[in-house]
């Protein structure tokens, strides 16, 4: 009984055959991973990567989630309600008396600096990290 690999011809195209199946093998494309995903590679997370996670951490813990004690339910959040939220974020600094303050003025005070954060001595500035988020989410605009 004889081989398939028994004379040089039939060495010569097996082994070229395995030589491409090889190649093709390698060249097959790496899946891409999502927006804000930790992905492959020496560098690690960006610092932009970080805040986008942070923030959307932030905002889902103390903004919008499923417990009883958020004032905005996880299912509520969408573009809208991202939009009406960044405004009021890129606003902060404006002064308003109490009486004319929004539920969107007191929703950012929950989160430092603001008021109503508790205490947020030596931790970011959460109100940065959630409009980040929001704006990187929804692509309201770009990010400056």
């Amino acid at each position: 009984m004889t081989s398939i690999a028994n004379t040089p011809s039939k060495r010569l195209l097996l082994s070229g055959l395995l030589l491409i199946a090889s190649t093709g093998l390698l060249s097959i494309p790496q899946p891409t991973l999502a927006s804000g995903s930790i992905g492959a590679g020496g560098g690690g997370i960006s610092h932009f990567g970080q805040a986008y996670r942070q923030g959307k951490k932030l905002f889902f813990h103390k903004i919008a989630c499923s417990q009883p004690h958020c004032p905005i339910k996880r299912h509520d959040v969408n573009a809208k309600l991202a939009a009406s939220l960044v405004e009021t974020l890129e606003n902060r600094d404006e002064l308003k008396e109490p009486e004319e303050a929004t539920e969107n003025d007191r929703l950012i005070k929950l989160l430092c600096p603001g008021d109503a954060a508790g205490n947020c001595a030596d931790r970011p500035d959460e109100q940065d990290l959630v409009q980040y988020y929001l704006t990187r989410r929804f692509g309201l605009k770009k990010p400056e």
